[in-house]
């Protein structure tokens, strides 16, 4: 019998190596049963938080970017954290719409709240930043979920 959830991490301090991330995403998204449409939004989540992580995590050296997959039976859920500056979640607002979409910045947060079934965000200044996604496999299972407090 199988335990969940099952973990894939993947650490990198150079940017470069964002196809990789892209491609274990969509791998891990089609081998659990996800539609097309699920693994695009996914993947495009994960994209955000990632280039977000490169913009805002430090330069060179410093970059210590962490992504983590965690595989239950009905979700996938992918962390992107990085060791950057961080900042004061207080001082933020994610966009509540996607009106800004053709906007070259601040939709980033937006985009990846809207494309994920479940979002978290979590920073702290001089430590780091944390962006989780979290998508089901079914979006009926979605639906149902989001009235759900824990997971």
């Amino acid at each position: 019998m199988k335990k969940f959830p099952e973990q894939m991490v993947l650490k990198f301090n150079d940017p470069r190596y964002f196809s990789i991330v892209k491609k274990n995403t969509e791998l891990l998204a089609r081998r659990m049963g996800f539609n097309e449409n699920r693994i695009f939004d996914l993947a495009m989540a994960v994209e955000e938080a990632y280039v977000n992580a490169i913009e805002h995590g430090g330069k060179g050296s410093e970059l210590n970017l962490k992504v983590e997959f965690l595989v239950y039976p009905d979700r996938l859920e992918i962390s992107v954290s990085d060791t950057g500056c961080g900042f004061d979640l207080t001082r933020i607002e994610i966009p509540k719409t996607l009106k800004n979409l053709e906007g070259v910045r601040g939709r980033g947060l937006g985009l990846i709240k809207r494309l994920s079934d479940r979002f978290v965000l979590s920073s702290v200044p001089g430590s780091g930043t944390l962006i989780k996604i979290i998508k089901f496999v079914s979006s009926r299972r979605a639906r149902k979920s989001m009235s759900l407090e824990n997971i």
